[in-house]
């Protein structure tokens, strides 16, 4: 009866491990945990505390479920049953400076964001993975009553996803894998409309809050492959195929002035000025369209010893195809005829076209490294570095998105061993995997050319993580 009890007790200790996991996987996929994550970019590739710590430099690694993010090809070497669930913590500051003027500063302090892999090898040689990541995520809240806020006064993307994906090793050393992932995205902007009426002008210039909120769905694939050439030296490459993302929304608008100047009505007559930005600026319902960018990685790693290796990725992404930030309402307001009168009156009409700002986003590469030595067995030091280039010329950088070249560098630490029955049996239930990473980003200064809003950028990120697995 004893072994029988052993089993038992192993059995639901495993159960209560991968249900601890599942908690820990439902509170990183919470939509708390989602709004308040941001990253470097639009892009926020470094997912898992494993990697994060290598730079994420991961694509030629397959000793980890969170090779399904890099390369699911990898999953084709894991056996058994694995998850893993990391929680990133961080906080991103970026000031704007005017020539000889103040500065404008923008942070996102509550920056949280979560993912989970688990994986499944049902049969030999072929492997099963599910995933859930904020690959792209960017939030800006820029200080009140600043110059650029006719540009921007707080912006939102941020997509997340899940992936099914599911591999196979071909032959000895060589594997295959791909899936889906399905992507819903939160797109918000606030800025302020300058507001006159040439004909009859009012003493100062309006200022008009128009605040936007947009969700969307897409969906793409990811392929990739591994190949082990030998013990010491294994190469990977990642194709992710871009998702097409269509919004639907609303745009509000706010006004600060109550009453206001009375002004002459076409109509005859007159009104306050408040009742006329109500027919100005009427709310309604908006779409938009961006192109979540293809990307392509390639890596390679190096085990010249059993307790050290090297890995490096060069990564490319098309940022050209993500598109411009354009918000367009559904329909017209006011009948073309309305428009027209108060165009010829007022010597402006009511706009209810697109908002927006051209981006002007180009290709950038990322390379990565990181190196990873195990001072034991189960304890390992890790490093990594990585440079981002930047996808916006001086020419297209506005408050919008003022993306800047970033050069990035991080430690970490991780514990990977067995764990034992809680009853102190010593029955050995599953191996346990436990990492710690920070990571510091520094950003060169950043000047802009762009018309109007001249000035100079400078950013830094610092984040810590963590994360945790089991393997039966």
């Amino acid at each position: 009866m004893k072994p029988a009890r052993t089993f038992i007790r192993a059995r639901f200790a495993a159960v209560a491990l991968v249900a601890a996991t599942a908690l820990l996987a439902a509170l990183a996929a919470s939509p708390i945990a989602a709004a308040a994550s941001a990253g470097d970019d639009f892009g926020f590739y470094e997912q898992g505390a494993r990697a994060s710590a290598l730079g994420g430099a991961f694509t030629a690694r397959s000793d980890e479920v969170s090779t399904l993010f890099y390369n699911p090809a990898g999953l084709a070497f894991l056996g058994g049953v694995r998850i893993k669930t990391n929680m990133n913590f961080g906080h991103r500051d970026m000031s704007a400076a005017w020539p000889d003027a103040d500065r404008a500063y923008t942070s996102a302090p509550r920056e949280l964001q979560g993912s989970l892999a688990a994986s499944w090898q049902p049969i030999k040689r072929i492997t099963l993975g599910f995933g859930y990541s904020t690959p792209w995520s960017y939030e800006s809240l820029w200080s009140p009553g600043w110059s650029g806020r006719t540009a921007c006064k707080m912006n939102l993307l941020r997509a997340r996803t899940l992936s099914v994906n599911a591999a196979v090793e071909l032959f000895k050393g060589f594997a295959v894998g791909g899936g889906w992932h399905f992507a819903t995205s939160d797109l918000e902007w606030q800025h302020d409309l300058s507001w006159n009426l040439p004909n009859y002008p009012l003493e100062d210039d309006l200022f008009i809050e128009s605040v936007h909120a947009l969700k969307g769905k897409g969906r793409g694939f990811t392929a990739g492959a591994m190949w082990k050439i030998v013990p010491a030296v294994a190469v990977g490459a990642r194709y992710r195929q871009s998702i097409a993302v269509d919004y639907t929304g609303y745009n509000r608008f706010n006004s600060p002035v109550q009453q206001g100047d009375y002004v002459p009505l076409p109509t005859g007559g007159g009104t306050w000025v408040d009742n006329l930005i109500n027919f100005f600026f009427v709310d309604q319902d908006v779409t938009a369209s961006l192109t979540l960018p293809r990307q392509i990685a390639c890596g390679v790693l190096l085990t010249p010893v059993e307790s050290l290796s090297i890995s490096v990725d060069v990564q490319w992404d098309r940022w050209s195809e993500f598109g411009d930030w354009v918000i367009s309402s559904v329909e017209e307001v006011l009948a073309p005829i309305w428009t027209e009168v108060y165009a010829e009156f007022y010597g402006i009409a009511p706009d209810y076209g697109v908002q927006g700002v051209p981006l002007g986003l180009s290709d950038t590469r990322t390379v990565k490294a990181g190196v990873e030595y195990r001072v034991t067995p189960h304890i390992a030091l890790r490093g990594g570095y990585a440079r981002h280039g930047s996808a916006v010329a001086e020419a297209d950088r506005t408050p919008v998105y003022p993306d800047l070249a970033r050069t990035i560098l991080s430690l970490g630490f991780g514990y990977e061993g067995p764990l034992f029955s809680i009853w102190g049996d010593g029955e050995r239930v599953s191996d346990l995997s436990f990492d710690l990473f920070v990571r510091y980003a520094a950003a060169a200064d950043g000047p802009s050319a762009y018309p109007g809003y001249e000035m100079t950028y400078e950013s830094s990120r610092i984040v810590a993580g963590v994360g945790a697995g089991f393997s039966f």
